[in-house]
């Protein structure tokens, strides 16, 4: 058992509803690449490749859902990303993961020499990264189940 499927079981075994979006393919990964125009980092590629996104109710990860990287729809790192590059100015080498509309945007930073990306807060109304949250998406991963299980 890899550590997404065992962080994936000890939600789903929490007190909190659970929805997954579907483990995503290679294919399916390399397009969302191709569509956002960045490399996704290993820890996130293996995330997608597990559930394809998703988490607990009303704060999901966003992903790849239903194995398709073209869906535009919120919850999506597609339509996620472009929708806060055409309204808050996101960057494009900003990767949204977790998005509450006009609230919280979470982003992995791809402008860096590493094969991990950090994790940054995007400042929605100043329209600027204002903080990194975490080293790299499985290390924000393993902190959100802990503070939904613990």
């Amino acid at each position: 058992m890899n550590k997404y499927s065992e962080l994936i079981k000890q939600l789903d075994l929490s007190e909190h509803e659970t929805i997954w979006q579907g483990s995503a393919d290679l294919k399916e990964i390399a397009l969302l690449e191709q569509l956002i125009s960045i490399k996704l980092p290993p820890s996130l590629v293996g995330f997608l490749k597990e559930c394809g996104g998703g988490g607990t109710i009303d704060a999901e990860v966003s992903g790849i859902e239903d194995n398709n990287a073209t869906l535009k729809r919120g919850g999506t790192i597609l339509g996620d990303t472009l929708d806060c590059r055409e309204t808050f100015e996101l960057p494009p080498h900003l990767i949204v993961i977790f998005y509450k509309e006009n609230e919280i945007c979470w982003c992995l930073d791809s402008n860096t020499q590493e094969k991990e990306y950090p994790l940054v807060n995007y400042n929605l109304f100043k329209k600027q990264v204002d903080g990194v949250i975490a080293d790299s998406f499985l290390s924000f991963f393993c902190d959100y189940v802990e503070l939904r299980t613990s």
